[in-house]
């Protein structure tokens, strides 16, 4: 499992949430700027329509999980 987190260059709560999944270390992912055309697609593929936006994708990249702040991260990594 992996994640995605969306986020944007103008979000004032997406520098905190970065801040917050760099430091766990239960799930990799990377950080997808839906500022620039191709952050722009993949939220658009995933139907991302606000951020910050944390998708936990499988092994074959289908979402798991959608999680729209830190409080559902935490309450996710609880059942892992």
């Amino acid at each position: 499992m992996r994640y995605k987190l969306f986020t944007t260059q103008f979000c004032h709560k997406c520098p905190s949430m970065k801040e917050f999944m760099a430091s766990q270390d239960k799930v990799p992912g990377d950080v997808v700027n839906a500022s620039v055309p191709e952050g722009f697609e993949e939220a658009k593929k995933f139907g991302v329509t606000s951020v910050p936006c944390v998708v936990f994708v499988d092994d074959a990249g289908e979402e798991v999980k959608r999680c729209g702040c830190r409080e559902e991260v935490e309450e996710f990594f609880n059942t892992l």
